[in-house]
């Protein structure tokens, strides 16, 4: 039987549907089958490579394939994301990023060479690192409401510092002033560091710093804790308080880290890597693992990474274009 002409042009339109229709299942049955790249803008040493490494080895571990992790350190995280952002959109090719990249940059530079949005596919958040809101031991603060009170009493009395302008205590403590009201005076240091032999010899009075640093020093006395800089309380020191909880509703930051894939990688390769890696962050060795680091498990799906950012992006524009912080 002859097909007419009509028939013939339905019949392969129909074919061409269903080969697409196949194509993510395809995909996503034959991904992964060459290495995988993790790449950090970071570098190696830090808690955030240590949990990528561990990422890294059981991911290669369950998929038989190797994860190769490469250290991009430099250009305030910019080599890396870039790298990224203009890799193949095929899953091979994976960053590990700090919140200040993702939702902080872009308010901070005029110009970025990447869009946090539209260059990359979200897979899933991984951790957080608290911060602590920490003090000398003679110190008059031992709160939130101390340090409300005193700076309103006396502004631009008490000084915080931070490892360099636009940085996680930098910010967290300009979010503190806006959302107190409060004077305070920043003095940035070239890394966290020299910032915290400073605190320690009482030339600055507070700084928010991260808890794997900071606890040792508040465990031998050396440093007293005031408060957490994350919404929940921190695994590592459940026993203080929140800022959030202790004056200051809604105040919330950790730094924060996540997985992305270059924008335009399929759907189901984008589920796969988000299934499996949050199976791994969810297990008891990495939770092991994130506890000692001090840092707190944050696994997400796709779309809450990606409405996390949303939220979190403005939540920094408002605070840097109030700081009137620009790092140009």
């Amino acid at each position: 039987m002859r097909l007419l002409p009509c028939c013939k042009t339905l019949i392969l339109a129909l074919a061409c549907m269903a080969g697409a229709a196949a194509l993510p299942a395809a995909a996503q049955n034959a991904y992964p089958s060459k290495p995988i790249h993790l790449i950090l803008p970071f570098p190696p040493g830090g808690p955030t490579d240590v949990v990528s490494r561990a990422l890294g080895e059981r991911l290669g571990q369950a998929w038989k394939v190797p994860v190769v992790v490469e250290n991009r350190p430099g250009g305030n995280s910019f080599i890396a994301t870039e790298m990224v952002a203009k890799a193949a959109p095929d899953g091979y090719s994976l960053l590990v990023a700090f919140f200040g990249t993702l939702v902080v940059n872009p308010s901070l530079y005029d110009k970025l060479p990447y869009d946090p949005v539209k260059d990359f596919a979200p897979v899933t958040t991984v951790a957080t690192l608290p911060l602590m809101l920490v003090v000398p031991p003679d110190s008059p603060i031992h709160s939130i409401n101390d340090v409300i009170t005193l700076s309103k009493a006396q502004p631009n009395r008490f000084s915080f510092a931070s490892g360099g302008a636009g940085q996680g205590a930098h910010l967290a403590g300009e979010l503190l002033k806006s959302m107190a009201g409060i004077s305070m005076t920043h003095v940035p240091y070239k890394g966290n560091a020299p910032a915290i032999v400073d605190l320690l010899g009482g030339h600055v009075d507070m700084i928010f710093d991260g808890m794997t640093s900071s606890l040792p020093h508040v465990r031998s006395g050396k440093l007293r804790a005031v408060a957490v800089s994350t919404k929940k309380r921190a695994s590592a020191m459940p026993e203080l308080p929140t800022v959030d909880e202790s004056g200051l509703p809604g105040f919330d930051v950790g730094s924060w880290f996540g997985i992305l894939a270059p924008a335009g990688t399929p759907e189901p390769v984008i589920d796969k890597l988000n299934a499996e890696l949050v199976r791994i962050i969810n297990s008891p060795d990495m939770q092991q693992l994130l506890a000692k680091l001090g840092l707190d498990p944050m696994p997400m799906s796709p779309q809450a990474f990606a409405d996390y950012m949303q939220q979190e992006t403005g939540k920094w524009a408002d605070a840097v274009h109030k700081a009137n912080i620009k790092l140009n």
